[in-house]
């Protein structure tokens, strides 16, 4: 087992069971900040096996999906409508891309893998693919909520039950997973407050449009949230 290469089970255990209409709530939010009108092309940063590429190609968006794990990708393709395409590409390689697009969408907080200055170039690189007045919409843990929760927790998701075991080291987060019935995945993310993400994106070169809470422009981030997204423009 690979740090933060997400195992079948775990694709099993927490994608599997995402509700359809959290699904609609995340997209519903990406085509309220960017209007499939005004933002047509749109390019998914760790978009796994397509879930919300397929979502946001239904309602008109052309979509180029990229991930790290190629068995995501083979079942994005499989199940890919009219408007997405699906690429094996590790998030760290967005330059090679050459090409740009009105969107970048990078979502179910998957940023923060990688050391400070890594972190950093991903985020550029997302801004690089941009056109002049393209938009990221990004969607990470907040530390200040992640910090307070138990260390060890055992819970049932999808049918299983889960034993989660945390760690620190200092900003980083550690969790290792182990599943009733077998397998564990090891995970790890440099996590940020809402304060050290703004400073990221200024870094980055990014502009932070939005700032809020599940998905909902209403609810700033704030530490009762686990989840909070940014919406970043080029300049």
């Amino acid at each position: 087992m690979t740090r933060n290469e997400f195992s079948r089970e775990w694709y099993e255990i927490f994608l599997e069971p995402i509700a359809p209409e959290n699904t609609e709530a995340e997209v519903t939010l990406i085509e309220r900040q960017l209007p499939p009108a005004e933002y047509p092309s749109l390019l998914d940063v760790c978009c796994g096996p397509g879930r919300h590429a397929r979502a946001l190609a239904a309602r008109g968006y052309r979509v180029l999906g990229v991930d790290a794990n190629g068995a995501a990708i083979a079942r994005a393709h499989s199940e890919s409508p009219p408007g997405a395409g699906f690429r094996v590409l590790d998030m760290r390689a967005l330059d090679s891309l050459g090409e740009r697009f009105d969107g970048v969408t990078n979502l179910w907080h998957s940023f923060g893998y990688f050391d400070d200055a890594t972190n950093q170039d991903v985020l550029r690189q997302m801004g690089e693919r941009l056109r002049p007045g393209g938009r990221v919409v990004i969607d990470v843990y907040n530390r200040d909520h992640i910090a307070t929760l138990p260390l060890v927790e055992t819970y049932e998701r999808g049918g299983r039950l889960v034993k989660s075991t945390r760690s620190w080291s200092g900003p980083r987060h550690k969790v290792e997973l182990e599943y009733e019935g077998g397998g564990r995945d090891e995970l790890e993310w440099r996590l940020y407050t809402p304060a050290e993400f703004r400073a990221l994106a200024a870094a980055a070169g990014l502009r932070v449009r939005l700032a809020c809470a599940w998905f909902r422009e209403s609810l700033a981030p704030r530490p009762e949230h686990a989840r909070m997204q940014f919406v970043l423009e080029r300049a």
